[in-house]
């Protein structure tokens, strides 16, 4: 599902591929990060991959804690590959 950029949701997708590139860059699977955070691995999945609208704030932060990286990392535009 694409969503434009002038949608308010597009903050989730920025959330969403910015969260799959941190967790990558420090080396944790999806599962891992599951398992830190007591969510299912799905769950990650599905933020990772754009498939929830939503998700809060909480599930964010208690990602940055575990992963050491400031919220605002979540936020940065995407950039091109």
């Amino acid at each position: 599902m694409k969503i434009d950029k002038n949608d308010p949701k597009y903050i989730y997708v920025i959330a969403g591929k910015n969260l799959k590139k941190l967790r990558k860059k420090k080396g944790i699977t999806q599962s891992q990060l599951a398992n830190l955070i007591n969510y299912d691995s799905g769950t990650i999945s599905n933020v990772e991959n754009n498939s929830f609208q939503t998700f809060s704030l909480e599930f964010l932060y208690l990602i940055s804690k575990q992963l050491d990286i400031p919220m605002k990392e979540f936020f940065k535009p995407i950039e091109k590959d």
